[in-house]
């Protein structure tokens, strides 16, 4: 929570004024404490990347944004547009699986039942930003002074590497892989290599 507000604080400041303000009363009134006690990294894909670039809680000793928002803008190909505004007018299922096949890498096959489900709910539920602006430069330039790798897919049409990697390495100072063979839906489309990079980057934090 304190990510996603921080998140809209940069992007979204009038509307997330109000929303720290209950929030923190609601806090304060559970007397909260948090859920992970000692150093955490956070990992985050999408906008979720950007809601762990935005939050700057003293626990975080490390960031991973997969195909992350919130570095650089959006890229939206004619294509995924064409796709984007029948999902966002009239959700279904089925429209929901054919934008979630111009966001896969080509050739990608099936994708798993639940994601178009996932995908309807979220447009006939949910506030959606689209394509989300960057982070102000100046939240960013605070983020460098903890660990942060970028992963993209070799063919996000979201967030191509030519263009998520060269902000990453000049905006946040992060370190920046790509995973051939998959596109924007990392988590579905590469598990394991997902868990091996994020292995791999917490155990280099240990050393």
């Amino acid at each position: 929570m304190d990510g996603l507000i921080a998140h809209a604080s940069g992007t979204e400041p009038e509307w997330a004024a109000p929303v720290r303000a209950r929030w923190s009363a609601a806090l304060g009134a559970q007397r909260w404490s948090p859920a992970v006690p000692g150093p955490a990294v956070v990992v985050g894909h999408s906008l979720g990347g950007a809601v762990a670039l935005a939050c700057d809680s003293p626990r975080i000793v490390g960031r991973v944004a997969l195909s992350g928002a919130g570095i650089t803008r959006l890229r939206v190909p004619a294509p995924l547009l064409a796709a984007t505004v029948p999902w966002l007018l009239r959700p279904s299922v089925a429209r929901s699986t054919a934008l979630l096949r111009r966001m896969a890498a080509p050739g990608q096959g099936e994708l798993p039942g639940h994601l178009s489900s996932w995908m309807c709910l979220v447009a006939r539920h949910c506030r959606t930003s689209l394509a989300p602006p960057p982070l102000p430069s100046r939240l960013l330039e605070q983020r460098r002074t903890v660990p942060t790798l970028v992963v993209a897919g070799r063919f996000d049409p979201f967030l191509p590497p030519r263009a998520l990697g060269p902000a990453a390495r000049r905006r946040l100072g992060a370190e920046f892989q790509v995973i051939e063979g998959a596109g924007h839906l990392l988590l579905d489309e590469a598990p394991v290599e997902v868990s091996a990079v994020v292995e791999e980057f917490c155990a280099a934090l240990e050393d």
